[in-house]
């Protein structure tokens, strides 16, 4: 993945610091963060991870970085969860547990 400079997404972080990815899943090459509160990211990336990858870091969310071809989220205990954007703008969406719509990139 080639990245260009990271700078912290100043309106994902707030909605998400703090909560704890529980699970990552996929729907084909759209990432499923699943967070301890019910909520879910979706990101459209790439590709999914080849079959037998390592499963992703889980932890507690302390900010979101983002290019425009990658995100990452920076967890507690100083891991990092990143994905390769598929596109640089509307990649990004956050539903709550009832499923409205709390961010949109």
């Amino acid at each position: 993945m080639t990245t260009s400079r990271m700078s912290r997404n100043q309106k994902l972080t707030p909605v998400i610091k703090g909560r704890t990815i529980a699970k990552v899943g996929w729907d084909g090459p759209a990432a499923q963060l699943h967070f301890d509160d019910g909520s879910v990211l979706r990101i459209h990336t790439v590709a999914a991870p080849p079959a037998g990858s390592p499963p992703a870091t889980l932890g507690k969310v302390l900010a979101v970085r983002q290019s425009l071809d990658a995100i990452a989220f920076d967890l507690d205990g100083s891991s990092s969860l990143q994905f390769a954007l598929a596109e640089p703008t509307s990649c990004v969406m956050l539903r709550d547990a009832k499923g409205v719509l709390e961010y949109a990139d």
